[in-house]
């Protein structure tokens, strides 16, 4: 073979069009000149928001002189790291505080898988990559995380504590649970009771409003819980008899510009578990982009938009690859564009 040829790359993108075209790339082979192998390649740079905004399956389809050589698949997808693997803490800021709650087993209610485990994992990430003094923390686990417990630390000992310029995070893992006459979310403690929820339970708009009450710069909430009346991370019914595609439950919208809540699902959702990491699938990844995955435009920050963009891709992603819809929200009345949460802790 010798004379003036011509091979195309037509890179198509996850909806089945061309995202890019190399264009007719001339290769000119001199007559008596022989070669066992001649090499010829193209490259595509995807990366940083780019890539996040692409993920899927693709294709690269490879003209020679005009007609179809080969066609070759590719799946760009978010990589998963080893998100126990921290570093030491890198720097100290006093005036941020932590409360973090995990409910793994409850006094009279299905256990939820890894949630202790993640709050002791989130406990670290407070303290080695957000930088929360360790005094600062508040840790409450299983039997000490009861309503009481809770409501005593958000009403009385954070108030007398925390300052003007204070910002405070918080995350919760455990049972959520809709009251099923009125529709209202609750957060489950340890010590709650489903057939008698608005009391034994902590409604998730009182847990706004408490929040809302304090005096300070900002708070951050995590809530890795759903409201369906499912077991959290598991198949069984919260609630006896009752069926989910019947269960209604009101959005709880936060009604103050200094709180940014990131909560795992949305509606009758369930919130999964990765039993492959054995953690919650939600904090799993709130964890990998915090660790640094979702610095999508590499700045070496975190900011909120990046996260939400980063855990609601991945999280919705691996739920449907398990034949499970989740769906994490953002829940903010405050334009969080160009908000940052944290530096990239190498």
């Amino acid at each position: 073979m010798y004379g003036r040829h011509t091979i195309r790359w037509d890179w198509h993108g996850t909806d089945g069009k061309i995202n890019y075209t190399s264009g007719d790339y001339q290769v000119n082979v001199s007559k008596n000149k022989f070669h066992k192998q001649f090499t010829i390649w193209h490259s595509l740079p995807i990366k940083g928001e780019k890539a996040s905004n692409n993920l899927g399956q693709w294709q690269v389809k490879i003209y020679f002189d005009g007609e179809l050589h080969t066609t070759k698949g590719l799946n760009i997808e978010y990589a998963d790291i080893d998100i126990e693997k921290l570093p030491q803490i890198a720097q100290v800021y006093p005036n941020r505080w932590g409360l973090v709650i995990g409910i793994e087993t409850y006094s009279n209610l299905p256990s939820v898988d890894y949630a202790k485990k993640d709050a002791l994992l989130v406990r670290d990430y407070f303290t080695k990559i957000l930088g929360i003094p360790q005094e600062n923390l508040i840790f409450l686990a299983d039997e000490k995380a009861t309503k009481s417990a809770i409501m005593g630390n958000i009403k009385e000992h954070l108030p007398k504590n925390l300052e003007k310029d204070s910002t405070l995070y918080i995350y919760f893992a455990g049972h959520g649970a809709p009251d099923v006459d009125k529709g209202d979310a609750y957060l489950i403690p340890y010590d709650g009771d489903m057939k008698y929820i608005t009391q034994s339970g902590y409604k998730l708009k009182d847990f706004y409003q408490d929040i809302s009450s304090l005096d300070i710069s900002r708070t951050y909430v995590f809530l890795d819980s759903c409201f369906s009346g499912s077991s959290a991370r598991g198949e069984k019914m919260l609630l006896a008899g009752a069926r989910p595609a019947l269960i209604h439950v009101e959005d709880v919208a936060v009604t103050s510009d200094k709180i940014i809540s990131l909560t795992a699902s949305k509606g009758g959702q369930i919130s999964n578990s990765y039993k492959e990491t054995e953690h919650g699938l939600f904090t799993y990844y709130l964890l990998s982009g915090l660790r640094g995955l979702a610095d999508t435009n590499n700045d070496g920050w975190i900011g909120v938009g990046e996260l939400y963009s980063y855990v609601k891709v991945q999280v919705n992603q691996k739920a449907r690859r398990k034949g499970s819809e989740q769906t994490p929200s953002l829940n903010a009345i405050k334009d969080v564009e160009g908000m940052k949460i944290s530096r990239v802790v190498k």
